[in-house]
């Protein structure tokens, strides 16, 4: 009898256990940081908004003339044409006008090969202490020595990031002599595996040397307690 007793006793024991164990895992998950689903977008000051209507990169039609270094007068149609020109068919004082619009079409490109919708880990807000956390390699690439050895977020790596202007989707900032304007170009999936991703383009100049130029990364974040990657750039 004392043996029955005390099997019920272990088995009430065991099921309070499983209980307790259940209600705590379900109270974790439901106080853990958790994403959101969200649709992709796009940022309206990429090529004018009418020509987005249809939703499909293949309606997405422009006329845009350039210069040869012949100095003839020639049109590009859509962003098919403009990945099919090379830059050396571009007279040297446009190619600046000719890298950004490079830039538009590989934002265009992605955004419509993306999915609808994505769960996103990002803030709502674009801006200056978001874009602290970026990567140290979030930077142009202007060339020479390489990124690799950057291995802390941009704002440990460059102790002369200093904020000038912040707009919506837009972030200018100053560090090591070059102004950058950082625009979150577009929102989505970008890779396919379920989380959203930002697409930011950089636009920057160096007054001292008299340059400037177009350059962009794709950054991902698969939860709310990771640091921002880079998954791609230009």
């Amino acid at each position: 009898m004392a043996i029955k007793y005390n099997l019920v006793a272990l088995i009430r024991l065991m099921v309070l256990a499983f209980c307790l164990f259940n209600t705590s895992w379900a109270q974790e998950k439901l106080t853990s940081p958790s994403g959101t689903s969200e649709e992709r977008w796009l940022n309206a000051s990429i090529f004018d908004a009418s020509l987005h209507k249809n939703g499909s990169l293949y309606n997405f039609n422009f006329d845009i003339e350039f210069t040869s270094p012949e100095n003839e007068i020639f049109t590009v149609n859509d962003c098919l044409d403009v990945k099919s020109i090379g830059a050396a068919e571009i007279a040297p004082r446009e190619y600046t006008r000719w890298d950004f619009l490079n830039v538009d079409c590989e934002v265009v490109n992605r955004f419509y090969l993306a999915p609808e919708k994505a769960i996103t880990f990002w803030p709502a807000m674009f801006d200056f202490s978001l874009l602290k956390s970026f990567p140290a390699t979030a930077i142009p690439y202007l060339g020479g020595q390489g990124l690799d050895n950057r291995q802390e977020d941009l704002h440990h790596a460059e102790p002369t990031l200093k904020l000038i202007e912040s707009k919506e989707d837009n972030i200018k900032v100053s560090f090591d002599g070059m102004v950058v304007n950082y625009v979150m170009a577009a929102r989505a999936d970008f890779n396919r595996d379920g989380y959203q991703d930002l697409f930011v383009r950089m636009d920057w100049s160096i007054k001292e040397a008299f340059g400037d130029g177009h350059d962009w990364v794709v950054l991902t974040k698969t939860s709310s307690h990771e640091a921002p990657m880079i998954l791609w750039r230009k």
